[in-house]
């Protein structure tokens, strides 16, 4: 395939912008939801359970209540609602019921006038404990014999189980010439964002609530505290801005509790995890097992691939089943195969809480059915390029669970600009002058869903409206993360309506005035957006035309739109403010609802689009401490049209960061239900000092009637940062990676069972 060079965007060597909310964050104004400070404000706490496994037998808050300064204190008993939330499974209590499944497991809350209060109120609540099993292994909780009392919710301990076959195993088992089979085990890894979990709830004197808290879908929010305290339509939901959520805000957390404690002080209550609240109280990445056995033929051509997907969800399924769907359909990865045989189970334990992550679900079985590729590569006598060149799915082939697909050349296109760059084309592995030093240059080849899995939330409303002053509003309910939504949608709304960026007034995450445009989430919010502006902007241009005509009748020529204003070919220049005034209340106000195009034919939980990325990946490894450097970072992203490139560098940056910390040193083990760290002392994250040289690599063909536009690339980075860096790591140790994160100890551990001597 031949690549020309203006379709491949170098965007480290780019001029960017500077982003649109810089000022305002670096100003520390307006701030977070949870800076948000009001006459009268109670402080909220909450009472976590000490066990990670109990009955619940006695409650008693009456000490409690009667503290000056204590504005309320709440139980289950006070929930005049649904007592329960969730997501594919409503599992989830406000408050526990009959029994903790975690340490941390909320029981009850205070609203006091300052947190010394609070938390004296929490010190007198009164529960009675009988203590159960802890359930601290996914597959001990699957054990068929397991005691009554080792159950952690009524239904049993497996929460979700899927598997896919294909194709004929006993043509392809005896069509193998070469197999490679083992065990991958990936970490709990924490999300630690900047801002924890936390925000305000606001009685708004009508008998509803104000609720202001970092979230993906304020909608969602919404519903499940209206449901709780039968408000109906009397709760408005707040969302932007959040410090920081990487998936782990996707879910509710303390959002119904701080609402039910204003709703009973009719107080506004501020309401704030602490950092080992958060962990405690905070989703993780899933920890999984994963046995895979892959085989090819001596000409290198794949034949059989099969995996056994073990997970752990912990107390609440919140994310887990789709998470688990995720893994199983990209097990296969951008490959052909004769045959596939995949199971996945999903288990409950008493390990906190597992949740959405970016990358969610892919980037484990990506880990390991990389690391088979390159060891089946070796095993065939190729390089790990022509490897997995050969073993391509073509563009227009099925996806991998053999659904309908988007085509899409982006593999191809990824893997070709890979393969062309001088870090792979130099050597893959040697040794420093001095001895010391071991280095390895991997390769790896993914690709990834966009959105949701069909019968997921897909639905998506926005309206494009000229305000009053003129602005541009594009409204929605996504949220701003910390991902440049702001910017990306100023600059697309400039790309495709013809108007400057900076009249373009995004209206974000508001209940009150921006539609149910479902969770910003699944890399999805882009694209929508891509696709909503394509939709609307015949029928926006042709109403601003039509305007600016009965403005000007003498100018009976065809009007276009201008970077300003409106502007005709014979010189007219109208800017939006004039012709919103002219136009009054008869402005534009386009609404749309697009739904997911996922062909009917396909099977549930399936993906219609898909993104792929290659990237290369150096690592040093010092062979007398163990310690392990990441030198350089390549990255080919194939995505389609960059839409933001300040926001495409900073997600593919970031995320590559928090991908190969997943496999060189984040780590959250949980013993006996309890995290082993509970701050960022012991919990320790990379800083800038950390990253490595980065390149980013922006591939922007796209076929002409591809339907899609720009893919997502809010997770990708994380997905091909973690397999480009173990690749990399067991090319220098001359050993397979299977364990992540690979500390030291385990880097001393594999230098010493297969010394080298053979590298110059």
């Amino acid at each position: 395939m031949n690549m020309t060079p203006h379709l491949i965007r170098d965007l480290g060597t780019e001029n960017l912008q500077v982003r649109p909310d810089a000022a305002a964050k670096l100003t520390g104004n307006p701030g977070f939801l949870t800076d948000r400070v009001q006459k009268g404000q109670l402080i909220g706490a909450i009472l976590g359970s000490p066990h990670p496994h109990a009955r619940l037998l006695h409650i008693n808050v009456d000490a409690a209540c009667a503290l000056p300064g204590v504005h309320a204190v709440v139980t289950h008993a006070d929930i005049p609602g649904t007592k329960h939330y969730g997501l594919r499974k409503v599992d989830r209590p406000v408050l526990c019921i009959d029994k903790v499944r975690h340490v941390g497991d909320p029981i009850a809350a205070v609203a006091a006038v300052n947190i010394e209060v609070a938390r004296a109120a929490l010190a007198l609540i009164q529960v009675k404990y009988d203590v159960l099993p802890v359930v601290s292994h996914a597959d001990v909780a699957l054990q068929p014999t397991l005691p009554a009392d080792h159950q952690i919710h009524a239904s049993g301990n497996l929460l979700h189980a899927a598997a896919h076959q294909q194709g004929d195993p006993h043509a392809a088992q005896a069509a193998t010439v070469h197999s490679v089979q083992d065990c991958y085990v990936t970490p709990r890894q924490m999300h630690a964002f900047l801002e924890t979990e936390g925000g305000v709830a606001e009685p708004d004197g009508a008998g509803g609530l104000r609720l202001f808290f970092g979230s993906h879908n304020p909608a969602r929010e919404k519903q499940v505290i209206a449901d709780m305290l039968g408000l109906h339509d009397k709760v408005q939901a707040l969302g932007t801005p959040v410090g920081g959520s990487y998936g782990g805000k996707d879910e509710l957390t303390v959002q119904p509790i701080a609402a039910l404690l204003a709703w009973k002080a009719q107080r506004p209550v501020r309401l704030h995890l602490s950092r080992p609240q958060s962990v405690d109280m905070g989703v993780k990445r899933h920890p999984m097992q994963i046995r895979m056995s892959t085989g090819c033929d001596a000409q290198g051509k794949l034949t059989f691939h099969r995996v056994e997907i073990l997970a752990d969800t912990g107390a609440y399924a919140t994310h887990g089943p789709e998470v688990l769907d995720a893994a199983l359909e990209h097990a296969p990865g951008p490959y052909q195969y004769q045959a596939l045989d995949i199971s996945a189970r999903l288990a409950y334990t008493n390990n906190g809480i597992a949740g959405a992550f970016r990358g969610f679900g892919a980037v484990q079985v990506q880990f390991a059915l990389e690391q088979q590729i390159d060891r089946l590569a070796a095993c065939a006598g190729l390089a790990p390029d022509v490897f997995r060149a050969i073993n391509l799915a073509p563009s227009d082939a099925p996806g991998p669970l053999g659904q309908w697909i988007v085509p899409f050349e982006g593999a191809q296109r990824a893997l070709e600009v890979a393969r062309q760059q001088p870090l792979w084309q130099g050597p893959h592995r040697w040794r420093s002058d001095d001895g010391r030093y071991l280095h390895g240059v991997g390769l790896t080849l993914i690709h990834r869903s966009d959105g949701f899995g069909k019968g997921g939330p897909s639905d998506c409303r926005m309206e494009l409206t000229l305000a009053e002053d003129g602005a541009i509003e594009l409204r929605c309910g996504f949220t701003e993360l910390g991902q440049n939504l702001v910017g990306t949608i100023q600059g697309l709304c400039a790309e495709l309506l013809g108007c400057d960026s900076t009249i373009v007034r995004p209206v974000l995450g508001d209940t009150s005035c921006t539609p149910d445009s479902g969770p910003v989430a699944a890399s999805r919010a882009t694209t929508l957006v891509w696709r909503v502006l394509q939709d609307l902007r015949p029928a926006w241009q042709a109403q601003l035309l039509a305007a600016a005509a009965l403005l000007h009748p003498g100018a009976d020529t065809i009007f276009c739109c201008g970077k300003q204003g409106i502007e005709g070919p014979e010189g007219l220049w109208l800017n939006y403010a004039d012709l919103a005034q002219h136009m009054g209340d008869k402005r534009p106000r386009l609404a749309i609802h697009l739904q997911a195009e996922d062909p009917k034919d396909n099977a549930h939980d399936t993906h219609f689009v898909f993104g792929a990325c290659a990237a290369i990946a150096q690592v040093r490894v010092d062979t007398w401490t163990g310690a392990m450097r990441v030198q350089d970072l390549v990255m080919c992203t194939a995505l389609g049209p960059v839409a933001s490139a300040q926001g495409y560098l900073g997600q593919m940056e970031g995320g590559a960061v928090m991908g190969l910390a997943m496999c060189t040193q984040e780590n959250l083990p949980c013993v006996d239900g309890h995290y082993t760290a509970r701050n960022l002392d012991g919990y320790l994250i990379p800083t800038m000092a950390d990253a490595p040289r980065m390149q980013v690599l922006a591939i922007e063909n796209l076929a002409a009637d591809d339907p899609i536009g720009p893919r997502g690339a809010g997770e990708i980075s994380v997905n091909f940062a973690l397999p480009a860096v173990a690749n990399a790591l067991a090319i220098a140790l001359q050993r397979p990676v299977t364990h992540i994160p690979m500390t030291p100890e385990r880097v001393i551990a594999a230098l010493e069972s297969h010394p080298d001597s053979a590298v110059p």
